[in-house]
């Protein structure tokens, strides 16, 4: 885990430090901590061009924004946009409390106060009326369950809060979890839910830096990690030399394990692999439509050795030199005419732009949700007319099917050729149970 610091720098080897300006994006991170103060004092050093300051990808912040640089108003309100989608995903936000104030003077982001950046709880607003002015030395845990007292502890001795919290403030109580108070009963280490993740306001520490600083770091990075349910860091590598009585033969029985389960993994992926397009062929007798339908019949037809490709994103079969323009049609009722006019457009378009009389076929799968004998009106009879009026072939789904288990029960090319030729030649109604013998169906 990574935290992102933002005007207080916090020494510790999890941390990333940056200022408001040349941070990366705040949503690529679960946690941030930020200090307004620290946010604020870079902004006064662009103002008054006391320091100079660069975004992430080194690209030049001015208040007002000329030629290759970027105005600060952009950056600023980029910031709290990427606030908000942190939290929208979840994200914790560590805010080092001070009391309300204003900076003027930022071209096109005129009155920018203190808060900013951070959205609040429905009904609430990080206003003087809810964060006052006060200062103090003493803060004691109010809440000993809560991950940041780690920090209210470790600062204790070195506290400065600069603001506390009106909890009398309309809407406070329904939002905030108070883990932290002054002497004087103050609230000054407070959580709220905002959005999909949490803000905690944690009293400001009077030091920056040095032993104090490290001492900071450790109590907020061991809070967040609590807080998020993270582990404590990486295992120190004198861990694993340490001997346990038994793990060794633990820790070799689990690698067998995991061999094992690799192996299985790799066994059961290569079996649904093969069974894939075996359930496919099965799949012909109960689906409808272009994306279950369609593939059962293209496989189907595949197994019966015509080649099944899609031309100008229609399907189309190809067989000993001859190309079939191929429709499926699939209802839980009687298959009506939809698929034929469908086709007809087709065989149509082909006369006119090749002057021949092209081949159709349309598999037709009526009645599915009825086993195969238990249909009585698969297909409409105006469709069989059509077909033999207008000279293509009819296949009932159950019919592909026994054609396609035949293929692959082992059926030899002169009666898979016959199967073939039959689909190709017949106008109309396509019966292949002379073809497949007895006990085909």
């Amino acid at each position: 885990m990574r935290l992102l610091s933002l005007g207080r720098a916090l020494p510790d080897r999890r941390v990333d430090n940056h200022s408001v300006f040349n941070a990366p994006a705040i949503f690529d991170y679960d946690a941030i901590a930020i200090d307004p103060e620290g946010v604020f004092m870079r902004i006064r050093e662009l103002l008054d061009a006391s320091a100079s300051h660069t975004t992430h990808a080194d690209t030049q912040v001015v208040n007002g924004g000329a030629g290759e640089a970027i105005a600060a108003s952009e950056v600023l309100r980029r910031r709290h946009d990427e606030f908000v989608r942190a939290l929208e995903r979840g994200a914790l936000v560590v805010v080092f409390m001070h009391s309300q104030a204003m900076i003027t003077g930022v071209s096109g982001f005129p009155g920018i106060d203190r808060y900013f950046f951070l959205p609040a709880p429905p009904g609430l607003a990080w206003d003087a009326e809810l964060i006052r002015w006060g200062e103090g030395t003493s803060v004691a845990v109010s809440d000993p369950a809560h991950p940041f007292t780690r920090y209210v502890d470790a600062v204790r001795d070195d506290v400065l809060y600069r603001a506390w919290f009106e909890e009398r403030a309309r809407g406070f109580a329904d939002h905030a979890h108070v883990f932290a108070r002054s002497a004087g009963g103050a609230p000054v280490g407070v959580e709220f839910q905002v959005l999909g993740g949490s803000v905690v306001f944690l009293p400001a520490p009077r030091t920056h830096g040095g032993d104090a600083g490290r001492a900071q770091a450790t109590a907020i990075v061991g809070a967040v990690e609590e807080h998020l349910g993270r582990s404590g860091g990486d295992r120190p590598p004198w861990a694993d030399r340490e001997p346990v009585p038994g793990l060794d033969e633990r820790e070799a029985e689990v690698e067998r394990a995991r061999e094992l389960v690799r192996r299985a993994e790799e066994q059961r992926d290569g079996a649904e692999a093969e069974a894939d397009p075996l359930r496919r062929v099965r799949d012909v007798l109960w689906t409808e439509g272009t994306h279950a339908l369609l593939p059962a019949a293209r496989r189907c037809l595949e197994l019966l050795g015509f080649a099944v490709r899609d031309i100008d994103d229609v399907p189309v079969l190809q067989a000993d030199g001859t190309r079939i323009e191929l429709e499926v049609e699939g209802s839980e009722a009687t298959v009506g005419m939809a698929a034929h006019y469908r086709l007809r457009t087709r065989l149509d378009a082909r006369i006119e732009a090749e002057g021949s009389a092209p081949r159709g076929l349309i598999v037709v799968n009526g009645e599915r949700m009825q086993a195969p004998d238990r249909r009585e009106e698969p297909y409409a009879e105006a469709l069989r007319v059509a077909a033999e009026a207008t000279s293509y072939a009819l296949l009932p789904a159950p019919e592909l099917f026994n054609a396609a288990r035949a293929a692959l029960a082992g059926a030899d090319d002169e009666t898979l050729g016959a199967i073939r030729e039959r689909i190709v030649s017949v106008n109309g109604l396509v019966d292949l149970s002379d073809l497949l013998g007895e006990g085909a169906s």
